[in-house]
């Protein structure tokens, strides 16, 4: 299945294309009822995403006041386009990627973490290299700008080594960094599944560093609402918000059910959910209350993920102008709900 396929950025002034114009835009909806408000939410083919075709399957946004068409707009720039002209009200993205799309003036607010990555990411290498410490002097492939370099540079930094002193290839791909991987051109790639498994499988002297199951609060997903619209809509915001942990609650109590509900959504088989819900973690209530600092008792893991995200990016040349986090993020809404 196609899994976080990210452009590499570029700046929002310079996506403005149309809906209408984009190749990779497919969308569901059923017809909309005059007693119902019609919203638009983009995504990309990811199980993380899944829960959405639950809550729209299950009369769930319609629970909650909502007629919701779910878009699936494979590629960063058409996404975030949509979303700047308001034609889609929400969008997905990923902490690391909200911290440069925010840095670049993207008029989004954050108000919801919707999972984490679980596993489904990950460092393959050579059996020699049996920490990231090892990867020193080493060459390793990786996409450019993506989450995965993001989750590269994160583990390096977290033990004092340097980029510079890592032999990086850039490869257009995750699934290129494996290949190069396999082929013998690195001693380590960092990509997702399936590859993870099936380089191990097919090298015997390759084994799995780190994944992101080891490494939480790295790699995960955010809701975006343009910042307008939730200023004038802010029923429909909760609405999304609510019918998102009913659909996550759905998915916990109905697991086969809710995976054939999400496998076509998503245009992909049941045995690629099956396999790929394993490395995802949904986020309900009770987890965005711990994320988003709540009950004031925990650290607000948004914000200092933000800020590293957005130091990680800087030291990157990706990130120019610091933001801060509260500026970016609304949690008036999850604190409004009752549980």
């Amino acid at each position: 299945m196609q899994r976080r396929k990210f452009l590499k950025y570029s700046a929002i002034a310079g996506t403005t294309s149309a809906i209408a114009s984009c190749r990779n835009i497919s969308g569901t909806s059923s017809g909309v009822s005059n007693s119902l408000q019609s919203i638009k939410i983009a995504i990309l083919t990811w199980i993380g995403y899944g829960p959405f075709f639950i809550a729209k399957e299950q009369n769930l946004f319609a629970k909650h006041g909502l007629e919701a068409e779910i878009l699936k707009i494979e590629d960063a720039a058409p996404r975030r386009s949509a979303l700047v002209n308001q034609q889609v009200q929400f969008s997905i993205t990923t902490l690391d990627w909200f911290a440069i799309e925010a840095s670049q003036g993207l008029p989004a607010t954050c108000i919801l973490k919707l999972n984490d990555s679980y596993g489904a990411d990950g460092i393959v290498a050579s059996k020699d290299i049996t920490s990231i410490a090892d990867l020193q002097n080493q060459s390793i492939a990786v996409e450019q700008g993506s989450p995965s370099h993001f989750f590269l540079l994160s583990l390096l930094k977290q033990e004092n080594v340097s980029p510079e002193d890592v032999q990086t290839l850039f490869v257009p791909t995750a699934g290129d960094a494996a290949a190069a991987f396999t082929a013998g051109r690195t001693k380590a790639a960092v990509t997702w599944e399936p590859y993870l498994t099936t380089t191990t499988k097919q090298l015997p002297n390759a084994h799995i560093l780190v994944t992101s199951r080891e490494q939480p609060g790295l790699l995960l997903d955010l809701l975006l609402v343009h910042s307008d619209y939730a200023n004038t809509n802010p029923d429909a915001v909760s609405g999304v918000i609510k019918a998102w942990f009913d659909a996550v609650e759905f998915w916990r109590t109905n697991p086969a059910q809710a995976n054939s509900i999400m496998a076509k959504g998503l245009g992909v088989s049941q045995q690629e959910i099956s396999e790929m819900v394993q490395g995802c973690k949904y986020a309900d209530y009770a987890e965005n209350a711990n994320y988003f600092g709540l009950q004031g008792s925990t650290p607000n893991l948004f914000s200092k993920g933000f800020s590293q995200a957005q130091e990680v990016w800087a030291e990157a040349n990706l990130v120019t102008k610091a933001i801060p986090a509260n500026s970016v993020t609304d949690i008036s809404f999850l604190k409004a709900i009752t549980v």
